[in-house]
């Protein structure tokens, strides 16, 4: 338990690619607490009220140099209208234990934001 605190200090060895640009953040990094080595998280102030939520999980580097570039490409295209947490981290577990009933907990749904 608790290895994410492997994390902190480490975080440009970690880092496999970041992407960001005005309010979205697309963070490609190697893991020490998921049952894959390396994910990609997606922070955007439309999704999970700008928390991030974890999109996919690899298992080589290269492979999440290639997520990474797909996830940028699909969200500065058109933002999609959910996005799916994977991650498998002990937080995320957590989450899942807490949630209502009635309630997906990793499902977000974009906020729609009025037209002025």
């Amino acid at each position: 338990m608790f290895n994410f605190i492997d994390m902190i200090f480490n975080r440009e060895q970690r880092e496999v690619a970041r992407y960001e640009k005005d309010n979205l953040i697309v963070d490609t990094c190697l893991v020490t607490d998921s049952d894959q080595p390396y994910e990609t998280g997606i922070r955007h102030p439309d999704y999970n009220e700008g928390l991030w939520i974890i999109v996919e999980m690899y298992e080589t580097k290269e492979n999440a140099q290639k997520g990474h570039d797909k996830w940028v490409a699909l969200m500065t295209a058109k933002l999609p209208e959910k996005l799916y947490d994977v991650g498998t981290s002990e937080i995320a577990q957590l989450r899942d234990i807490f949630a209502p009933d009635d309630e997906e907990p990793r499902v977000f749904t974009k906020a729609h934001k009025e037209e002025e």
